[in-house]
C-alpha cells in the first residue's frame, strides 16, 4: 500500500479550500471597511484631543500663543477636516495662518453629518479649557459623523469636554 495522496483525495481538498475562500472574501471586504471606519472615528478622537490638549499647554504657534485657543474645523459631505490656532480669537476659523494642520479621510470615508450644524468649528480656549461649539458655550454637544458606503459612526464632543467615539 502507498503513503501519498490519491489524485481525487487532492482535487476534494482543493474544492473545498476554493469554496471557503469564496464564501470568506466578502466577509472580509465588510470586516475591512468596519475596521477602516472604526480607525478614522478613532484618529478624529484623538486629534481632537490634540487640539485639546494644546490649548491647556498654551501651545506657541506662528502668531504666538493663540487668544482664542485651538480647535478643529469641519464641513459635511467633505474628506477633510483641519487643526487650527485661533489667532484673533474669534472661536472660529478664518482660514490662512491659523491652520495648523489639514488631515484627510481614507478615500471611501466622508464626513457625514454634523450636529449642530455645518460648518462646525470646536474649540478650546485655555487654561480649563473651555469649549466653544460653533462660537458659542451653549449648545451641550457637537456630533461628527464618518460614513463609509453605508456604515456610520461618530465622535460627540461635550461641552465639558469630553469626547466620545461611538
Amino acid at each position: 500500500m502507498s503513503k501519498g495522496f490519491t489524485l481525487i483525495e487532492m482535487l476534494v481538498v482543493i474544492t473545498i479550500i476554493a469554496i471557503l475562500t469564496t464564501i470568506s472574501i466578502p466577509l472580509y471586504q465588510g470586516n475591512r471597511k468596519k475596521m477602516v471606519l472604526k480607525n478614522i472615528t478613532n484618529k478624529l478622537a484623538q486629534d481632537i484631543r490634540k487640539a485639546q490638549e494644546m490649548a491647556m499647554a498654551t501651545k506657541e504657534f506662528q502668531c504666538g500663543i493663540p487668544q482664542g485657543g485651538y480647535g478643529v474645523y469641519f464641513v459635511k459631505n467633505e474628506k477633510k477636516y483641519i487643526l487650527f490656532a485661533d489667532c484673533d480669537g474669534n472661536e472660529k476659523y478664518d482660514g490662512g495662518i491659523e491652520k495648523f494642520k489639514e488631515i484627510n479621510l481614507e478615500k471611501e470615508a466622508q464626513i457625514y453629518q454634523l450636529f449642530p450644524s455645518s460648518p462646525l468649528t470646536i474649540t478650546f480656549l485655555p487654561p480649563d479649557p473651555t469649549t466653544f461649539i460653533n462660537q458659542t458655550t451653549t449648545f451641550q454637544s457637537a456630533k461628527i459623523f464618518i460614513k463609509i458606503d453605508n456604515k456610520t459612526s461618530s465622535v460627540e464632543v461635550l461641552s465639558t469636554g469630553l469626547i466620545y467615539v461611538k
